[in-house]
């Protein structure tokens, strides 16, 4: 039973929208340059933590991510210890779904095949002194 669990140091970043041009006539979409380099440093970050594992093929998993936001300089002592302690919830943009999308789509080809592969997922937002990104990806049904 593979497991894959890792702590990425990095501030979460949400997947950015498509950007469109148009040259003589044609419509090209390009992903936004701060997208591509979160998503670069996402990958290098997992092929150095874990050797570079890919599950295999077909596998189904399930993916679990915590992403650990950064506390604002100018929070007060007592509610940056209620951040800390979990009792405060990080209810503000960025949005959980585009924070997983990012991560989600750099890893895909990179520790799995596809990521019609993942048949569950975990999502959590919490407040951490020291940004990161935990992620745990397993095969479905393992524990």
């Amino acid at each position: 039973m593979q497991k894959v669990s890792v702590r990425l140091p990095l501030e979460p970043q949400p997947k950015g929208r498509p950007r469109f041009r148009i040259t003589a006539g044609r419509v090209f979409t390009y992903t936004p340059k701060k997208t591509e380099q979160y998503e670069n440093d996402v990958i290098r970050l997992y092929r150095e933590l874990t050797g570079g594992y890919m599950f295999p093929k077909k596998q189904p998993l399930h993916v679990a991510l915590i992403f650990g936001m950064p506390i604002p300089k100018s929070t007060p002592k007592k509610l940056k210890e209620k951040m800390l302690s979990g009792d405060e919830y990080h209810v503000k943009k960025p949005d959980i779904d585009n924070l997983a999308k990012s991560v989600l789509d750099a890893l895909n080809g990179i520790a799995y095949p596809d990521d019609s592969q993942i048949t569950s997922l975990n999502l959590k937002k919490v407040y951490s002194e020291e940004p990161h990104i935990w992620v745990m990806i397993r095969e479905e049904g393992a524990e």
